[in-house]
């Protein structure tokens, strides 16, 4: 018995061994694939993308090669005529912007100058010894800026000459991607056919299951990146209408984008807002934007965990825990890679790579 207990054990630890393993692997390998052959992964990600409009055009007896270059044609065209009308609505509303930029202005002078005179009223009412505290720390304030100043100078051409490395390097990022989508697309049988032919007939199974998962999965987790992009958006295009912003659609487009960006968050707009409003003696104004802040957040955390876990198939508790270690271990990115890992497990256990949960 005791022999017995002994081998289930060992068999466990084994099992866990390989598992920690495999996650290590898995991180390192992602890690050296994005590094490298990004143009060619997102080309792979392309070629799934219009497979199906591949296939549509296959059916009315196009060849292969000609029904990929439309279905680029058509998926890429789509794309651009989205980006096309929204960046069309979002250049109206800034030429009206730029048109009532001198009331603008002149209203942002009025609240500075309110701003300024709350300032000195309180500089006025502190201690000598508060004021002296504030004079230093202003003193070594500007003297830093002057220091950055200056390496902002003296970095400026290098800066111009990196920047123009990065143009060249996103342009050839585009081209090689797009070339890649094409090959990968048109000769998809063939490059199928080489690497299934490298595998035994188990693990061509066992890739064809992985592949298929991992696809719903990848679709899955834009899906429910959208649906959290689209709430954000319109609770900050309803929130900024009822509190009278005349720009609510080109703020809350903002807040959305700056909403996906690691660190940043919506808070990172709200909070600076509304402690400004508060500064300006806008206290309605203040604390409205942090009522709606506040419900931006709670609504997202209340259902980011079911809308990841519905849209990955993985249970809500699952997604909650995983978007969260992912957070204390690999930061703001671990909010993506936590649940992303976990989809990973999931389909190599279920394509029987991995051994299934008890």
């Amino acid at each position: 018995m005791l022999k017995a207990d002994l081998d289930r054990y060992y068999g466990y630890f084994i099992k866990t061994l390989i598992f920690f393993f495999v996650l290590i692997a898995i991180y390192v390998i992602g890690k050296i694939l994005i590094n490298y052959f990004a143009p060619f992964m997102t080309a792979v990600i392309l070629a799934m993308l219009i497979e199906p409009i591949v296939k549509l055009f296959q059916r009315l007896k196009l060849k292969r090669g000609l029904s990929v270059i439309l279905s680029m044609i058509l998926f890429l065209g789509t794309f651009v005529s989205i980006s096309a009308f929204a960046i069309s609505r979002l250049v109206y509303e800034l030429k009206d912007l730029y048109i009532s930029l001198p009331n603008i202005y002149n209203d942002f002078y009025s609240m500075m100058e309110i701003l300024i005179l709350r300032i000195t009223e309180l500089y006025l009412q502190l201690t000598p010894e508060a004021t002296g505290i504030i004079e230093e720390l202003m003193i070594n304030t500007f003297d830093k800026l002057k220091i950055l100043l200056g390496q902002m100078l003296t970095q400026t051409p290098s800066s111009t000459i990196a920047l123009i490395g990065k143009f060249t390097g996103a342009f050839l990022f585009t081209i090689v991607t797009l070339l890649a989508t094409f090959f990968f697309s048109k000769d998809k049988s063939l490059i199928l056919g080489f690497m299934y032919r490298q595998m035994s007939p188990a693990w061509q199974d066992k890739i064809l299951t992985l592949k298929k998962d991992l696809f719903m999965a990848l679709l899955g987790f834009l899906k429910a990146q959208m649906i959290l992009l689209s709430v954000t958006f319109l609770e900050s295009y309803v929130g900024l209408s009822i509190l009278g912003v005349k720009y609510a659609l080109i703020f809350a487009i903002i807040i959305a984008l700056v909403d996906i960006l690691p660190i940043l968050g919506t808070g990172s707009i709200y909070v600076p807002t509304a402690i400004l409003n508060l500064l300006w003696g806008n206290y309605k104004v203040a604390v409205f934007l942090l009522v709606l802040y506040g419900v931006i957040i709670t609504v997202r955390y209340i259902i980011e965990p079911k809308v990841v876990g519905a849209q990955l198939g993985i249970h809500p508790v699952v997604a909650l825990a995983s978007i969260f270690a992912g957070l204390q271990i690999l930061g703001v990115a671990g909010v993506i890679l936590g649940p992303t890992t976990v989809v990973v497990i999931k389909a190599c256990q279920h394509a029987k790579i991995l051994p299934q949960f008890k």
